[in-house]
């Protein structure tokens, strides 16, 4: 009986943990949005580009030339950034 719940809350645990793995974070200068994609430079001067939806593009605009937070996940083997948040 003691296996059995450990195994459970085992499973439950790994289980719980799948989503907070799924999305990448990039912070740095948004430098300039395109049609598909938007780049980011970094505070090392590393240079990110990411493809991203027509929603997220407009929803990216307001932040062009300052520092933001860029949530992104693999999409067909490259980036997609997901959402935009302004750093503090």
């Amino acid at each position: 009986m003691r296996d059995r719940c450990l195994g459970i809350l085992l499973a439950l645990s790994l289980f719980g943990a799948v989503p907070l793995c799924l999305a990448d974070e990039f912070s740095g200068k948004l430098e300039r949005v395109d049609w598909e994609t938007v780049t980011i430079l970094g505070s090392d001067n590393q240079r990110l580009t990411v493809r991203v939806d027509q929603d997220n593009r407009k929803q990216a605009a307001p932040f062009l030339g300052k520092w933001v937070s860029v949530d992104f996940q693999p999409d067909q083997g490259q980036p997609r950034a997901i959402r935009f948040k302004a750093c503090r």
